[in-house]
């Protein structure tokens, strides 16, 4: 059996760099695993997962490890293996030989050896450690070899000895990682959800997420475009100024609380087919937080909304919920489509003080104290869809 590589410094900082690597990209184990089968030719490597005491296909990535040996380990030999009901006694990243879980000849006598282990060729002079226990599950990294080659198993123990604190430290980060990413994939459920077409912009006004609605929108191509920077514009450039302007007022005013901003300001944009055109509001992200989204310094949300393509229900629900007039109610649903108070008023056919002062009304039954509450609302109500 060949020798394995000496343990360099070079080779050492290589598999940690793997290490973190794969934490951040799971598609690396794999690179990891079997550069480490090529230190020690033959040699069976396992990184399995566990969760709830069973098998997890999250995290399995072998080398030497037929698919025969993991369609019977996950089928019935994990529940009798001596290693597996090691691991609760087992301290996270401390290296152990297998004759230390079990003696050889209490090993011959079981049915995980004589049924599993010999049938699939997997030898039992090896090491292993547990890399991560969590209540709901586990994971594992272990060599198991044919041949009882003493240096080459001290060798083994040296490798996981210098890899134990990275394995620790990398699962650590793919833990917060996958909770990051979990909240990430909530948060963007929740964000397709909305009424409106709604996008993420950097503080160069890139998009940097955007819903379902925003990508349709864009996709149809009609009023809103994205040009060569990943910046929302219009075909018109005047209203591509104007949402230029928007944009840079909303930045400047981020540090302003929105109750001393007073009411939100929009920007109308023509279809190319004519018709009713979008209206677009810019938000801090700061505030738009409150809808969920992570924030991130000089965000702003922009939110489009389709007159043509809004769906029923929010509105009117409001409205029943906190018995609003239906004057209130028609001025409410120009309020949360994105339309600028004043051009409300004239859409209405009222004085600009009237509206205000039917808005503060609004805002009093509603319990919302700025505008922007009242659009949240809207949003938070579960989309009705006729037909």
């Amino acid at each position: 059996m060949p020798s394995p590589e000496s343990l360099t410094p070079m080779l050492v900082a290589e598999l940690v760099g793997g290490i973190y690597e794969a934490a951040l990209d799971p598609c690396l184990w794999q690179r990891l695993v079997d550069r480490i089968e090529e230190i020690y030719p033959e040699i069976t490597v396992a990184l399995f997962s566990h969760e709830s005491h069973l098998p997890a296909a999250a995290l399995t990535v072998t080398a030497n490890y037929s698919e025969a040996a993991m369609r019977d380990y996950a089928a019935h030999y994990f529940s009798n293996s001596p290693y597996v009901d090691f691991v609760p006694r087992n301290g996270v990243g401390q290296p152990v030989r297998t004759e230390a879980i079990i003696r050889d000849e209490e090993l011959f006598r079981t049915e995980h050896y004589n049924d599993f282990m010999r049938v699939h060729g997997i030898g039992h002079h090896g090491a292993g450690m547990v890399l991560e226990r969590e209540p709901g599950g586990w994971a594992s990294f272990s060599f198991s070899d044919r041949r009882n080659d003493p240096a080459r198993r001290e060798h083994q123990m040296q490798l996981l000895r210098l890899l134990a604190p990275h394995f620790g430290r990398a699962f650590k980060l793919r833990r917060t990682l996958m909770e990051a990413r979990m909240a990430s994939m909530a948060s963007q459920t929740v964000f397709d959800g909305w009424m409106h077409a709604a996008f993420v912009l950097d503080r160069e006004r890139r998009v940097t997420r955007m819903n379902h609605r925003a990508e349709a929108l864009v996709a149809r191509g009609g009023a809103i475009l994205l040009n060569r920077f990943g910046q929302p514009c219009s075909f018109d450039d005047r209203c591509s100024r104007a949402l230029d302007l928007a944009f840079a007022a909303c930045r400047a005013s981020a540090d302003a609380p929105m109750a001393v901003q007073g009411e939100l300001s929009g920007v109308m944009l023509p279809r190319r087919s004519g018709g009713s055109a979008l209206h677009a509001m810019f938000w801090p992200l700061a505030a738009a937080g409150e809808f969920g989204l992570p924030s991130l310094p000089g965000q702003v949300l922009l939110v489009i909304s389709d007159p043509d393509d809004t769906p029923p229900g929010a509105v009117g629900w409001i409205a029943r919920r906190f018995a609003l007039s239906p004057a209130e109610e028609r001025l409410a649903d120009a309020v949360i489509a994105g339309v600028p108070l004043n051009e409300a008023a004239d859409q209405l056919g009222i004085q600009l003080s009237t509206a205000r002062t039917r808005l503060k009304t609004i805002q009093a039954k509603t319990g919302c104290h700025r505008q922007l509450d009242l659009v949240r609302l809207a949003m938070s109500v579960p989309t009705i869809r006729l037909g």
